[in-house]
């Protein structure tokens, strides 16, 4: 016999403009319980509530008035707003298109809901979440629930984390909200450090592809955007470094984005000095991860011979 389940613990931020179908969404979201239902229309609306308090559960229309929701749930995942990047998050639409079910998974929501959608659907949805939610994985452009059915040949391999689950905690009655907060903030972290890794291995990646393009001479855009790649990645992962043991390694991301913005003002002759740093600066700011210990002085010493000013001699040998 299964167990009924009562969701009047949780916090759920629900998001669709006033329609017949919100309201006939909210009487399904009354009968399975649920008592703490707050509403919002636009883009705008989410944001305010995650600043001020933010849901344990959001079910969203994926268009909004002034957006698509799918940018506020990569901000939510990468935890760039709100304080807890593991919320459960259901999108729904009326038109599942090819290319909008690929932004719903690629943007780190739990799950799609196609409507119109009956109690019983919408029941198993919640329930799943509740006690079968998939565990995440962090790659360097992904943060979410691992949709995969197996390792991907030639693929890194990556092990799903199990993050922690606000609505199972509300149900279950563990409404202790500093303890959830404390579990939430210590998955962060590691999910923070998850991430540095992630985004360290995508700049040697990229570098690499930015040497072979320019070597081979392809087009300026797509060397351009290799370029672009590199600083906004390195951009991000000097932010996540800020606040962890292993902040005195953002100057070597800061030294390896002033090196590609030499590159990128000299695409018609790159120095030869800067086309070598580029790989030496990579392998270095991954050492520099891998080992936690790495001494500051030694990283200072790596910026500053980078930050070194090219000499005459250097500039016409290149």
């Amino acid at each position: 016999m299964s167990r009924k389940v009562f969701f009047d613990r949780v916090d759920l931020l629900l998001v669709s403009a006033k329609s017949q179908y919100s309201s006939s969404l909210r009487q399904s979201l009354s009968d399975l319980e649920f008592r703490n239902i707050r509403n919002a229309e636009t883009v705008d609306d989410v944001l305010k509530a995650l600043e001020t308090r933010p849901p344990d559960f959001m079910i969203s229309d994926y268009q909004l008035a002034d957006g698509v929701i799918c940018d506020v749930i990569r901000d939510i995942r990468h935890n760039r707003v709100g304080i807890n990047p593991f919320m459960s998050i259901i999108v729904t639409t009326w038109e599942p298109t090819e290319a909008l079910v690929r932004e719903v998974a690629d943007c780190g929501a739990d799950d799609l809901l196609v409507q119109p959608a009956s109690r019983k659907q919408l029941s198993h949805r919640v329930k799943m979440l509740t006690y079968h939610r998939k565990h995440f994985v962090v790659t360097s452009n992904y943060i979410g629930p691992d949709r995969r059915n197996g390792p991907r040949p030639g693929k890194q391999v990556i092990e799903p984390k199990e993050v922690p689950n606000v609505m199972q905690a509300r149900v279950l009655g563990k409404d202790a909200s500093s303890d959830i907060q404390r579990e939430i903030d210590k998955a962060i972290e590691a999910l923070n450090l998850e991430k540095i890794v992630r985004n360290v291995s995508h700049i040697g990646y990229q570098t690499q592809q930015l040497l072979a393009a320019i070597r081979h001479e392809d087009d300026l855009e797509k060397i351009n955007n290799i370029i672009d790649d590199i600083l906004m990645t390195s951009g991000e992962t000097r932010r996540r470094l800020g606040n962890t043991d292993l902040q005195p390694v953002s100057k070597l991301c800061q030294s390896i984005s002033d090196v590609a913005e030499r590159v990128r003002e000299r695409l018609d002759d790159p120095l030869e000095r800067d086309l070598k740093l580029m790989p030496a600066l990579a392998m270095s700011l991954r050492l520099a991860v891998k080992d936690k210990d790495e001494n500051a002085d030694t990283v200072n010493e790596i910026s500053e011979a980078i930050a070194a000013p090219v000499t005459i001699r250097e500039a016409r040998t290149a």
